[in-house]
């Protein structure tokens, strides 16, 4: 079959005969989330409302072993002329037959594995190349035999770790293909040890790097003047940890950015922290930048922006503009023109509050969007009477106000951690110029506490208070370590501490004295510290624990979780409806947290899986209603793929689950159409 490739047609400049964004059709899915506009979009149309309920299982394949702990698998595969590329959970890589399920080859991948949202395409000539991030790497495999490109870094691997310093990274996402380029940000940790933003494109056939984008500046550099001097020489952060977004027409990239640490205490960082909390525009060929805008400034509420924006169009007043919608945790929508950056929604600003903290400078005012598609008040739940009672105790020491920046008490913000939006991203739907978007809606607890004065348990706070809690009893994030010793001998904390385990990320950034020093006190607490030279008050971050009432439900009134399709022009929302359900609780349907994006097709359809009750549904864009549904061995956290082989259409999606709790999966899931008579 001959390649179609996907094109988006933009004309650049505003004006009233300006032609409607066009998607030719094509039967390929080759870029993560369907286009490098993170459009979400496919415009096949042979599924569609009258024969939706008549989907069945075409096939299902197993991508293999799962790895150590609490696995979990969130990759969105790609469909390139009929053949389906994948990863499982250990990052082994694959190939099938896209129609039958069929292997094709399989590329074992000599590490642990990681959580990898998806995979590359390139292709010059009969030159076809997948690449993929794993972990510290990126790998090359030829696209027609699964084996390493020799040509590319050393034998088909090239090491993505900065040479400046050695810390937490790792790279979860895939980045943007453009002409012969492949750019690419990273994940690092959110405490002080960690690594400094940067954009970089690398070479496709070589890997060698072509150009760099400090995210994080360099002192004198653009955007350090939003630093107190002499700060940048330890930060960290203001990476881009959840993908980017490309105009391939205009040859611009929009990257959104994370927050700058350590997160939670900003002392050591004081200013606005720019380019932090981000969206950053560079041209795609040589990194130069075009413009920015900060949604949160010097942010101590881990107010990062969660998944790449969404290139949209939108009419005014007759007149079609070019725009790129960005999504917030804080249940925020941002959209801005393209060339200039101009926001297209009013923003207005409101008023910081101190700190109590020593050393703490909270910046005066915040930049907030007038469309939102969350409440912006935690609203007590009153659900049954012994939950309004646990909850109300449990948030009366808390400080309740907007904006109110951490302190050792405790701080009640809302939406939490994990939004609002999330890293599944926003469907753009050209019909009517709707974004579709699923959220969630639970309170999150911010506490901070003195760090400990000694070297051991400064170790602890720095690389694991955050997801396992200042007193070890675990958060939402990560397990109870009480018990370690019960459950692990040396060598396996030893193992899991240097490679990962589950969701858990490696230190092998740790010198073997440290990850001696952690273990130690891991096993025994109450061992006797080393002590520290620094005499410097600090604070670490005392875990990530969302509210939740006796039963482990929200703690806030529903709905917890939404799926909703916004009016671009106007920011109004033309549905909104409750989106999932708690495995312990199937039958309230008041919604849940999510995880994994929608697609939108051509003909109308939303396909999502996301939530952790099992089910992948599909939904009517015109109203959200919903039309069929499917339950699958293993939550679907994963944003599925659409395409077509031989005129017929299929949809996949990876059931990895894990998250919130078990079960795990490696099975990967195709629906079509039952052969007509």
């Amino acid at each position: 079959m001959k390649k179609i490739f996907l094109l988006l047609f933009v004309i650049s400049g505003c004006s009233s005969e300006r032609p409607e964004q066009v998607i030719p059709l094509n039967g390929n899915w080759d870029t993560y989330m369907g286009d490098p506009g993170r459009s979400h979009y496919s415009n096949l149309s042979e599924i569609k409302h009258d024969n939706v309920a008549q989907l069945e299982l075409a096939w299902s394949y197993d991508s293999g072993e799962l790895r150590e702990g609490n696995s979990s698998m969130y990759t969105s595969p790609l469909i390139v002329d009929g053949v389906l590329y994948g990863l499982s959970p250990k990052l082994v890589a694959f190939a099938l037959n896209a129609a039958t399920g069929e292997e094709i080859w399989r590329s074992d991948y000599d590490g642990p594995g990681a959580a990898q949202r998806g995979l590359m395409w390139w292709q010059e000539g009969d030159d076809r190349r997948i690449f993929y991030p794993a972990g510290r790497e990126l790998i090359a495999l030829n696209a027609e035999t699964g084996k390493a490109v020799a040509s590319f870094g050393r034998n088909g691997r090239v090491d993505l770790r900065p040479e400046d310093k050695e810390v937490p990274f790792f790279t979860s996402v895939p980045g943007i293909v453009f002409e012969d380029k492949l750019i690419l940000g990273f994940s690092t940790a959110e405490s002080a040890n960690s690594q400094a933003g940067m954009i970089r494109a690398l070479d496709a056939r070589t890997g060698a790097e072509v150009w760099r984008f400090n995210s994080l500046p360099r002192e004198g550099g653009l955007g350090s003047e939003t630093w107190e001097e002499g700060s940048l020489d330890n930060a960290g952060g203001a990476n881009n940890w959840t993908g980017m977004t490309l105009d391939e027409q205009r040859g611009m990239l929009f990257i959104p950015t994370g927050s700058a640490t350590p997160d939670f205490y900003g002392a050591s960082r004081t200013g606005d922290n720019l380019f932090a909390n981000s969206l950053v525009a560079l041209n795609a060929r040589t990194g130069e930048y075009r413009w920015h805008y900060q949604t949160v400034r010097h942010d101590l509420w881990d107010r990062d922006l969660p998944s790449p924006p969404t290139l949209v169009q939108l009419e005014r007043n007759g007149t079609l503009i070019d725009a790129v919608a960005l999504t917030t945790k804080s249940g925020h929508l941002f959209v801005f023109n393209r060339d200039t950056g101009e926001s297209l929604y009013e923003v207005y600003e409101e008023e910081g509050l101190p700190s109590s903290l020593p050393g703490e400078e909270v910046s005066p005012t915040q930049p907030v969007s007038s469309v939102s598609f969350t409440r912006q008040e935690f609203e007590l739940t009153a659900r049954n009477q012994k939950a309004i009672d646990y909850v109300s105790e449990l948030i009366e020491p808390l400080d309740q106000r907007r904006w109110a920046p951490p302190t050792t008490e405790g701080v009640l913000f809302y939406p939490a951690y994990d939004g609002g939006a999330e890293w599944g991203g926003s469907a753009y739907l050209p019909d009517g110029h709707k974004l579709i978007l699923n959220a969630q809606e639970i309170g999150g607890i911010l506490r901070v506490y003195e760090r400990p004065p000694g070297f051991t348990r400064g170790l602890y706070s720095e690389n694991c208070g955050s997801c396992h809690g200042a007193d070890r009893a675990g958060t939402d994030r990560g397990p109870s370590l009480l018990d370690i010793t019960a459950r692990f001998s040396s060598a396996q904390i030893n193992t899991t501490v240097l490679e990962g385990r589950g969701n858990m990320p490696g230190f092998g950034n740790l010198e073997g004295y440290e990850r001696s020093a952690l273990i130690s006190y891991l096993r025994n607490p109450d061992i006797e510290e080393l002590q520290s030279d620094s005499e410097e008050i600090d604070y670490a971050f005392a875990g990530y624990i969302r509210v939740r009432d006796h039963e482990g439900l929200p703690g806030n009134s529903p709905p917890w979780g939404t799926l909703n399709s916004i009016d671009l022009a106007t920011g109004n929302i033309d549905w909104q409806i409750n989106f999932g359900n708690y495995p312990s609780h199937p039958d309230l349907n008041w919604g849940s947290e999510s995880y994994g994006g929608p697609i939108v097709t051509a003909s109308g359809l939303i396909f999502i899986g996301a939530t952790p009750d099992k089910i992948f549904h599909v939904y009517d864009a015109t109203d959200g209603s919903l039309l069929w549904e499917y339950e699958l061995p293993a939550a679907g956290f994963a944003t599925p793929s659409m395409y077509s082989v031989d005129g017929k259409q299929y949809v996949v999606i990876a059931a990895g689950g894990g998250r919130m709790g078990p079960p795990s999966g490696s099975e990967y899931f195709a629906f079509s159409l039952p052969e007509s008579d």
